[in-house]
């Protein structure tokens, strides 16, 4: 009798919603495989919203934990990955915003001093990676969350739309003006066609 073919493997948002449909039904090793499946990436996001490798952990360790409490309530027609994005960039989001209120009232009642430019600050970059990070932050603030998302986290347009609250044409129209002007700010390091791949090794590479 000749060998039965393997059965294809699932694509990875039905792999999700079975995930999904078994935690509803209270199975806690399916959580266990989610976190498997999505934890380096999203600690690797969290951080870039919140600065702290540390807290980054916190904050994608209380994803899955509030993704568990709130099991049978999450709506699973969407996206599984989109939905954990949005609920580390929400916690990530409050915590920076809790941090900078705390930082900003030690400040109000302390001493002022002088502050201390770093050596990036006093020194023209040569280095890309140095010269990517900066471009990157001369983005604006939601333009430079739609690169990030889509570029260097390897999510759809549909699914960044979904964790942002706009609309996949909205998405497209911000990654283009980013992917110009990163373009223009780095074309002493870059060729017109080069910046995908250097910045997905920035991705890959950084945290």
């Amino acid at each position: 009798m000749p060998d039965q073919p393997a059965p294809a493997p699932l694509s990875r948002s039905r792999r999700d919603s079975v995930l999904m449909e078994r935690m509803a039904a209270g199975d806690a090793a399916a959580l266990d495989e989610l976190l498997n499946c999505y934890w380096s990436q999203l600690v690797r996001y969290a951080g870039s919203v919140t600065g702290s490798w540390d807290t980054a952990q916190d904050v994608t360790q209380e994803a899955f934990v509030r993704l568990w409490e709130r099991r049978e309530s999450w709506d699973r027609s969407g996206s599984v990955q989109a939905l954990l994005y949005r609920i580390v960039r929400n916690l990530a989001l409050d915590l920076k915003k809790s941090a900078e209120r705390e930082e900003s009232r030690v400040l109000a009642v302390a001493e002022t001093t002088p502050a201390v430019p770093t050596p990036l600050e006093v020194t023209a970059t040569v280095e890309f990676e140095e010269a990517f990070r900066e471009a990157l932050g001369h983005l604006s603030p939601r333009r430079r969350e739609v690169y990030e998302l889509v570029r260097l986290e390897g999510l759809s347009y549909a699914e960044v739309g979904e964790i942002l609250g706009i609309s996949t044409q909205t998405v497209a129209n911000h990654l283009t003006a980013a992917v110009s002007f990163l373009r223009d700010r780095l074309s002493t390091f870059l060729s017109s066609d080069a910046l995908d791949s250097s910045n997905r090794r920035q991705g890959s590479g950084g945290g």
